[in-house]
């Protein structure tokens, strides 16, 4: 069952930044990036600048994903009303202490 779970978190992890790719163009800025895009993508981009825009501070909370950017600008994208964001620790053997 571990075994499952973990291969199932693993393709989720793979599998989230490659719609962000398609977004993503040289020619626009960060900030443009997030124009007319919904939640689900705000996920998949948040996740993929943790790594590669550092610079850039993102969480999501029950409402909305929200951005900050070293200009103190932040952007904010709406989840729907019906769905929420669940997040899965990857421990097998110890917990966040």
């Amino acid at each position: 069952m571990k075994s499952i779970i973990i291969s199932l978190i693993f393709l989720l992890g793979l599998s989230s930044p490659f719609p962000v790719f398609a977004l993503q163009d040289n020619e626009k800025s960060t900030e443009d990036v997030l124009k007319n895009i919904d939640a689900i993508q705000a996920v998949a981009i948040a996740n993929q600048w943790k790594w590669s825009k550092k610079e850039i501070t993102s969480y999501v909370n029950s409402h909305e994903v929200v951005f900050k950017f070293p200009d103190k600008k932040i952007t904010r994208i709406p989840l729907p009303e019906d769905k929420m964001v669940v997040a899965v620790a990857p421990y097998v053997k110890r917990t966040h202490k």
